[in-house]
């Protein structure tokens, strides 16, 4: 291997090349078939990518971070310029896309350890500055993995101790210690940025010490001192970004239950804000993420009672209509995924008129296309704070869109693997239960209402329609979690490995909230679970509780075919065979596998059903693939006209 700046260098050229290749624009294929290519030719380099590496961090980078020896100042020069690297597509604070951020959080933590032992205050601010950024990204990615908020709650914890060293570092004589100007105003940066550690609470107490601690930031940029402490300093940026934190503090329907007195504190803000904005409006019409304040303040004055609902629609919607659709940057997202959301609050549990039904599918139309173009637009980890939640609030509409196809584009539009791995599972498993009703019905009794073997067969196409919508819906619980989803380059650390097994409860949860999929939330819950319950997760379920534990069994085992022989989008590496796979299942008979499957796997006319839907039935689902995204696409550059 090279020295540690080349082997970090070359690292940092593989994550974004692995970036670039994982997610092909559309516009670069003129047919299905070439896409399907690419896609196969891409996986496979990323496979190779991703072995090297991976012998980087086993060999370089951990065992640095596990030592507690203090470094060198060259090794502290080569990893700083390496976490700068990592966070090279991260342009401000609202923009958190990224490399690889929790390599760069780990990083930054061992370089801050090192500068405090130091006692080098100028790079310890820098490091924290990194370690705080990384934690915030880190909390606002789990904080939607509402199943497990202990994996949020860590990070939300570990940026609290950091916002801590920063509000210290605020206090006149701490300020006064650094004597860099430019560190002296990342340290106000994020002593107001602490506030949003706690937007994430829905607590009286914790909500009062936000508001608080914003009173105690606007105070700050009218007080003599830090004006001659930093007087080239641009406070009317300062001053409108500790606003914005005001204003963002109801996001998605107020969810963190502010109260009627701190919504008026929180109006006072908004129209202090306008009238910041009114004093110099060629100023604020030139800096970004501003776009998003006058609805933010007709949102804060409707919960406060100040603003009626239909007047606050009607700013919604008028915002919702200057859109720019294919604006990917902080206003793009509020105006193309947040104001849709805030609407669909405001529908939530009424009785919804025809043209309120209409409106619902344009914009969920309409999210659908922006979403598509997320991927390779640089934005994933910021704009999933509100789409996840536009997919958890989700209201299914007769004659709409239903959960289950909204859910499918979204995989397809957010990671197109994914999707046809859902479509494939889908097939596969609603080919083996057609094998299964005609030479082991009894097997199934139980299921979908049916207590003999008899009344299984009666009910074949029951059967069938059951597996394959359970099949096609069972990794739904991934789409929150997606971003973690596209971690290609090197192994799952810990925590995030702890995050994809999250996504079962996570499917379940979701699927039973309408009456469409509620059926299949068993399936969605259980299909990591051994046969025999023995591993797997979540490792407290018990599969053969459910009525429907032929059909979780069945999915399983498509699950892992698919996974097993597959190149693209899950392993990386050439796929097996089916005779390979077939030999997994018999040496996991009774314990991993169910033991009937074997019964079906030694038939000829499964093997070669099996055989086919492997290789011409998989190209002709990325061919499908292909076309589904296609019609997004047209459908959305239609809708811009």
């Amino acid at each position: 291997m090279g020295t540690a700046k080349e082997e970090y260098d070359l690292f940092v050229k593989r994550m974004a090349k692995i970036r670039e290749l994982s997610s092909p624009p559309l516009y670069d294929f003129d047919n299905a078939d070439d896409y399907s290519k690419r896609l196969r030719k891409n996986f496979e380099t990323i496979g190779q990518l991703a072995g090297e590496n991976r012998d980087m961090l086993d060999k370089v980078l951990y065992p640095i971070l596990e030592s507690d020896e203090q470094l060198s100042e060259e090794a502290i020069e080569e990893m700083s310029e390496f976490g700068e690297q990592l966070l090279s597509l991260a342009e401000d604070v609202t923009d958190f896309e990224n490399l690889d951020l929790p390599i760069m959080s780990l990083t930054a933590e061992r370089l801050a350890k090192d500068a405090k032992e130091r006692e080098d205050l100028p790079n310890l601010i820098v490091q924290m500055d990194a370690a705080f950024l990384a934690n915030y990204s880190l909390m606002n990615m789990t904080e939607r993995i509402t199943t497990c908020p202990e994996i949020s709650r860590k990070y939300k914890e570990k940026g609290l101790k950091i916002g801590e060293f920063f509000l210290e570092m605020i206090e006149k004589d701490q300020f006064l210690r650094i004597e860099d100007m430019e560190l002296r105003g990342l340290v106000l940066t994020n002593a107001r940025f602490v506030t949003a550690f706690y937007e994430r609470s829905d607590t009286e107490e914790e909500n009062n010490y936000n508001l608080d601690l914003l009173d105690k930031m606007l105070k700050i940029a009218d007080d003599e001192f830090y004006q001659k402490a930093l007087p080239d300093y641009d406070w009317k940026y300062y001053k409108i970004r500790v606003y914005g934190y005001y204003l963002q503090c109801t996001d998605m329907g107020n969810m963190r239950h502010f109260n009627h007195e701190q919504l008026l504190r929180i109006v006072k803000a908004a129209d202090e804000a306008e009238a910041l904005i009114a004093s110099d409006p060629e100023y604020f019409d030139n800096l970004n993420g501003n776009e998003g304040i006058p609805f933010q303040c007709a949102r804060n004055r409707y919960f406060a009672g100040v603003l009626s609902e239909w007047d606050y629609r009607h700013v919604l919607l008028e915002a919702y209509d200057k859109r720019d659709p294919e604006d990917f940057g902080v206003d793009g997202n509020f105006a193309n995924v947040l104001i849709p959301l805030e609407i669909i609050h405001l529908f939530k549990g009424k009785r919804l008129a025809a043209a309120d039904q209409l409106l619902l599918k344009k914009l969920y139309q309409g999210i659908s296309a922006y979403m598509f173009h997320i991927p390779n637009a640089g934005a994933l980890s910021f704009v999933m704070e509100y789409f996840s939640e536009v997919v958890r609030n989700f209201i299914e509409v007769p004659g709409g869109i239903t959960m289950e196809e909204f859910a499918l584009q979204s995989l397809a539009a957010l990671h197109p693997p994914t999707y046809v791995h859902s479509r494939m599972v889908g097939q596969i498993s609603t080919c083996l239960c057609g094998y299964l009703v005609d030479i082991k019905p009894e097997v199934l009794v139980g299921a979908c209402g049916c207590n003999t073997a008899e009344e299984v067969r009666e009910n074949r196409d029951r059967f069938l329609n059951y597996t394959y919508h359970a099949a096609i819906c069972h990794d739904f619980g991934k789409i929150p979690i997606i971003d973690t989803i596209f971690v290609y380059g090197r192994r799952l650390l810990d925590d995030e490995f702890a995050i994809i097994k999250t996504h079962p409860l996570m499917g379940y949860r979701m699927l039973k909230r309408y009456e469409s999929t509620k059926e299949y939330g068993d399936v969605a819950y259980g299909h990591h679970r051994f046969y025999d319950d023995s591993k797997g997760y979540p490792f407290d379920l018990k599969t053969a509780d459910s009525p429907y534990k032929p059909i979780i069994d069945l999915v399983q085992c498509a699950d892992c075919m698919d996974a097993a022989t597959d190149s693209v989008g899950r392993s990386y590496n050439r796929g097996k065979t089916i005779d390979d796979y077939v030999k997994e299942v018999r040496e996991g008979s009774g314990t991993r596998y169910a033991p009937w499957l074997i019964d079906l796997f030694d038939r000829e006319e499964v093997r070669r059903d099996m055989d086919f839907l492997l290789t011409t039935g998989r190209e002709e689902t990325y061919r499908d693939t292909y076309l589904l995204l296609k019609n997004v696409k047209e459908k959305g550059d239609k809708d811009k006209k």
